[in-house]
């Protein structure tokens, strides 16, 4: 009788207050605003705006920003976390060689802190698989598991890896682990699938693994449904921001009386 499979769900914390819909034109606003005002932190600013650039895929806003950053922050570890998401966000524009360059920028700073270390090596080792060099990916997805065993996207890099170099029973045993240790990403599990359709000799050994891996997956899908936070729009998210705005003015006109 096979032992059975453990998994793990990495689940989203759910939000502090009530959610509006913002357009991308009023948080940009408000974050440019944030940056010319002398009273804010223009690191905290650059920052922010590099990331909502990054999020709303306009990498070369993006990349504007984190170079400007580049000459604020006072530690190889800060700059180290710059290269991170400069590497991040060329990887979205798919620009795969650029992507690794920025990486291995911030390897040879050597970042001690582990979120860091784990995420150069874990996607320097993505951007390898997608230019087909996968004895590099294969090496940086270990030094990321060896950083972090408890995050799934290394095991899934290492099964690419391994599944590029016909390495296939090894491949599907990283993308199960990579569904064990976190069943609510789904991509490793749907890579194990299609590795399992292509190559039908690996059936028999991994298909009670795979069936495991797809309940899992729908069971943290039908919990992520559940959590998944109500957005207000129209009248209500006006409602919701003047409330806000009248909470902060009575907190600075009382800070101002103390």
């Amino acid at each position: 009788m096979e032992t059975p499979l453990d998994f793990r769900f990495e689940l989203p914390w759910p939000p502090g207050g009530p959610l509006v819909e913002v357009s991308s034109l009023e948080i940009e606003r408000f974050l440019l605003g944030r940056l010319e005002d002398p009273a804010n932190d223009p690191t905290l600013a650059l920052w922010q705006l590099a990331r909502f650039y990054k999020q709303t895929r306009q990498p070369e806003k993006a990349l504007v920003r984190l170079r400007q950053l580049l000459d604020w922050l006072p530690t190889a570890e800060d700059l180290a976390k710059c290269y991170l998401c400069m590497g991040q966000t060329m990887e979205m524009a798919r620009d795969f060689p650029a992507a690794a360059g920025y990486y291995k920028e911030a390897l040879a700073l050597e970042p001690m802190h582990t979120a860091t270390w784990y995420f150069v090596n874990n996607n320097l080792a993505f951007c390898l698989n997608s230019l087909d060099r996968f004895a590099e990916a294969e090496n940086y997805s270990r030094k990321a598991i060896q950083t972090d065993p408890n995050r799934c996207n290394a095991y899934k890099n290492l099964g690419a890896a391994l599944a590029g170099q016909g390495q296939f029973s090894d491949a599907a045993q990283c993308l199960i682990a990579a569904t064990q240790v976190n069943a609510a990403d789904d991509r490793a599990f749907f890579m194990l699938r299609d590795l399992l359709r292509d190559h039908p000799e690996l059936q028999f050994e991994f298909n009670n693994a795979a069936l495991c891996c797809q309940r899992a997956v729908e069971a943290a899908a039908r919990k992520l449904q559940e959590l998944k936070p109500v957005v207000h729009r129209g009248w209500r998210k006006h409602l919701i921001l003047l409330r806000a705005k009248v909470r902060a003015l009575l907190r600075r006109l009382w800070t101002g009386f103390l």
